[in-house]
């Protein structure tokens, strides 16, 4: 098949990521597949098996399926304008999704315009994919039809990696956390948590990597030097690459209740939950976590063991056995 990827830059994030290793597995499994960006540069974070050309030029091709995932206007109208045989919005996320369903004025107001655009794609005549179990039932519930069709994790970049400590803080209970400092992402609501765990553990150590340009070759040993990694995400997206890449890596985590992680986080399992929001909750899990060595290995043997059934070959398989079905091409 002819697979066109309409994207709107090939920065640094998670939602470009899992774009990435859909492209360059579909490449490896002999599908002719191009990435469609901005002004076409290439990846300087990733590898790209796939070609890569200006965003425009999907417009000057024949595709057998077209996928976009961005809702702003220029990838929404490439999308619309693009001859495929059958075109995908694939639901990375859903932001204000308390505005999608049912008629809300304030959709209209300009802080809400991703929101805004977003319900234009998901009502338009495109096949939408959710990334995520919580997605895809959010949407069947609010009325818009969807397919679900989750991603994997890279695990050649993510896997178990014993990384010493030649910082100063081999005794010392060490926390990662990604850092990211976007509305939604918890960064606040961790290091609150830790400012708690520092009254009876004064010796923690918080670490993050959220742009630091760390290399994709040296994000195991980044994870693998943490005794916990937490995650505090409270917005509305579709799949929690931290979380997952972080019991990729063989480390117990912590994290909240927030959709996002529904398909690999289970409480008490694979992972140690709390509310969104909830600092002393999130606190009290570190504490837990940092005295019980016992449970850290339980929680982290059980998300390795969970996460690695996360195999982006099924993924890829799920894909291609969706597109041929809706476009009569052999897979």
């Amino acid at each position: 098949m002819k697979i066109g990827f309409i994207e709107p830059h090939l920065l640094t994030f998670g939602g470009i990521r899992r774009i990435v290793d859909m492209a360059n597995r579909l490449s490896d499994r002999g599908h002719d597949v191009t990435i469609y960006h901005s002004d076409g540069s290439p990846c300087t974070w990733l590898e790209v098996r796939a070609k890569i050309a200006t965003g425009r030029a999907v417009l000057d091709a024949d595709h057998d399926v077209i996928l976009y995932n961005d809702p702003e206007l220029e990838d929404m109208y490439l999308a619309t304008h693009a001859r495929s045989k059958v075109t995908f919005y694939y639901a990375l996320g859903l932001y204000r999704r308390d505005l999608l369903a049912g008629f809300h004025p304030t959709i209209y107001m300009g802080r809400h315009k991703r929101t805004r655009y977003l319900r234009r794609c998901l009502r338009s005549p495109h096949v939408n994919l959710a990334n995520s179990t919580w997605i895809h039932r959010w949407l069947q519930e609010a009325g818009f039809q969807s397919i679900l069709c989750m991603g994997g994790v890279n695990f050649d970049i993510f896997h178990p990696v014993d990384t010493p400590r030649d910082d100063g803080t081999a005794g010392a209970f060490r926390i990662l956390c990604s850092g990211d400092r976007r509305l939604g992402k918890g960064t606040d609501t961790i290091e609150a948590a830790v400012g708690i765990v520092r009254r009876e553990l004064p010796d923690v150590v918080l670490e993050t990597y959220h742009g630091k340009g760390i290399p994709q070759d040296e994000m195991a040993a980044t994870y693998g030097r943490a005794d916990l990694f937490a995650d505090a995400t409270w917005n509305n997206g579709g799949w929690n690459n931290v979380v997952a890449e972080a019991m990729a890596c063989g480390v117990p985590v912590v994290c909240t209740h927030n959709g996002q992680v529904e398909d690999f986080a289970m409480d008490e399992q694979t992972a140690l939950m709390s509310e969104r929001h909830d600092v002393e909750a999130l606190a009290a899990n570190i504490l837990r976590m940092a005295h019980d060595s016992e449970l850290r290995t339980r929680i982290a043997s059980n998300a390795l063991a969970h996460i690695r059934t996360f195999e982006w070959d099924k993924s890829i398989a799920r894909f291609e056995q969706i597109a041929a079905e809706l476009t009569g091409a052999a897979p």
